[in-house]
């Protein structure tokens, strides 16, 4: 058990800027590798404090403004850990022809042209996909679980294209570890939209594999950037899945949820 605690609390203090103010030991690679099963949790608890922020927002001034605050509550939170990935991937690979300059155009810390755009169209995106949802709450609480998962998804074997780097444990994480992963964020689906559920899933996989298989073509492999990038576009891409299906097929959430 205290291992379990101890790979969760590495999770969550790698992932978010929230302090774990505790004595974690001696901290092992496998410690790092199977602390990706609890990706989709540090996920939920990001969820769930961004929708407490739109909550209390919304209680005293429109829900537009619970929207911001939320969205601002989650950059907080993650110190835009995703947002920073997601522009370093835009930079590198659509500023850049080979291989080598595409990875070197993603270590700087500058941010180009194509990076600036792409955060900017992405923020607006989840911006506009939450205002137009009828489910805004559950919407951002489900956000950050989705992308979470997707992360679990394209790690499993993957190739890192660097010799150093923190992204030297992807593709070292196991078979049992990213099925926990996956599974978690299916039940978080499930949980909220019964058997639409697993459509929304697998349509969230399907992405995940589809990126993989796009960024590796074009780099050679998975870093840490392209998983931030890979939880911003599927947050963004839950988003508009779930505001077609609830438009086109009346979907709605289960009771069990009560605001």
């Amino acid at each position: 058990m205290k291992t379990q605690i101890k790979r969760f609390l590495l999770t969550l203090g790698f992932m978010t800027r929230i302090p774990v103010n505790v004595n974690l030991g001696e901290v092992k690679d496998e410690d790092m590798h199977k602390g990706f099963l609890y990706y989709p949790i540090v996920g939920l608890i990001l969820g769930l404090c961004d929708m407490a922020v739109f909550l209390l927002v919304s209680l005293i001034l429109p829900e537009v403004f619970g929207i911001l605050f939320a969205m601002l509550a989650n950059l907080c939170l993650t110190g835009a850990f995703h947002l920073d990935g997601l522009s370093d991937t835009a930079d590198g690979i659509y500023s850049a022809r080979t291989r080598e300059r595409m990875l070197e155009i993603m270590k700087d810390s500058r941010i180009g042209t194509n990076g600036a755009v792409a955060m900017c169209f992405d923020l607006a995106l989840k911006f506009a996909g939450i205002y137009y949802s009828d489910i805004r709450w559950l919407m951002i609480l489900l956000m950050p679980i989705a992308g979470k998962m997707v992360q679990g998804a394209i790690v499993y074997k993957a190739i890192y294209p660097r010799e150093k780097g923190i992204g030297i444990y992807v593709g070292t994480v196991s078979l049992g570890t990213v099925i926990g992963t996956v599974i978690l964020g299916l039940v978080a689906m499930v949980l909220a939209f019964s058997c639409w559920g697993v459509l929304i899933f697998a349509i969230l996989f399907g992405f995940a594999y589809l990126f993989r298989v796009y960024i590796t073509r074009k780099i050679g492999g998975i870093t840490g950037d392209v998983m931030g990038a890979g939880s911003e576009l599927a947050e963004v891409l839950l988003l508009l899945v779930v505001i077609v299906l609830t438009k086109y097929t009346g979907m709605t959430p289960l009771s069990l949820f009560p605001f």
